[in-house]
């Protein structure tokens, strides 16, 4: 049997990088899978590949930031699955910019992203998850454990993402709903290519990158895909609050 059979999800940020690759293994696994995001042309490519085709995959475009954007997967997810499972909050942006810098608009953006469009993304659906339990998954980051020079709001935001996961997580084991954060290394992504594509010295930067953690190389978006797959599954039952920590060993230098 596979081990999401008969489960429904939401993927956000799910038509690019880690959030693709989530929703395909899960789809592979037997979930039927809403992939939000708001990126109109990654939804189209997410939806041509035939590993997220099917019925059983559904593609909204939604903000996350916003009421009427999470309760429209929400929705979606009982209008086409009949329920809710599997949350995974994976939506998500980087900010290089060190505090000199750093303006407001450049805070809000990136605190309102990761942390402020988790919140209402887990506020709309625990009534819908209450009756059922199941599993949320934050996507938190080695960098919201170890502090980098020059991005202060990346870093604050997925310090709080973590206090978040930690906080909710004792709060909603009481009715069956396991919460964990996923907390990736460096990963191959097209954010991740676009740094080396538009840095002065590609070659530099690749070699930069793959240099990153003590593994010597970059981790696959698929690889991060597993962590959030035993989250989800059954396989996690006794995980409540913990931080799932792939990161090619860079938190344990």
């Amino acid at each position: 049997m596979k081990r999401l059979e008969g489960k429904s999800a939401i993927v956000t940020g799910g038509a690019s990088g880690i959030g693709r690759a989530i929703a395909a293994l899960f789809a592979e696994e037997g979930a039927r899978v809403v992939v939000g995001d708001i990126d109109d042309r990654a939804l189209s490519t997410a939806a041509a590949d035939p590993t997220l085709g099917g019925a059983g995959v559904a593609f909204v475009h939604a903000d996350v930031r916003l009421v009427d954007g999470a309760q429209l997967l929400v929705n979606t997810a009982i209008e086409r699955f009949g329920g809710l499972d599997v949350l995974v909050c994976n939506a998500g942006i980087t900010s290089v910019m060190p505090i000199e810098g750093l303006n407001e608009d450049e805070w809000d953006r990136v605190l309102g992203t990761n942390v402020k469009g988790m919140y209402m993304m887990v506020k709309a659906a625990v009534p819908l998850m209450k009756d059922r339990g199941g599993s949320i998954i934050t996507l938190g980051s080695e960098m919201g454990i170890v502090a980098v020079p020059e991005s202060p709001a990346y870093n604050a935001s997925k310090g709080a993402v973590i206090m978040f996961t930690k906080a909710i997580a004792l709060d909603l084991i009481r009715y069956g709903i396991r919460v964990n954060a996923l907390c990736p290394g460096i990963t191959r992504t097209p954010l991740l290519q676009a740094e080396v594509d538009n840095s002065l010295d590609p070659a530099k930067t690749a070699q930069e990158q793959a240099s990153w953690a003590p593994i010597a190389r970059i981790a696959d978006a698929r690889e991060i895909a597993f962590g959030a797959l035993f989250l989800a599954s059954d396989e996690s039952s006794f995980a409540v609050g913990s931080c799932l920590v792939l990161d090619g060993g860079f938190t344990a230098k």
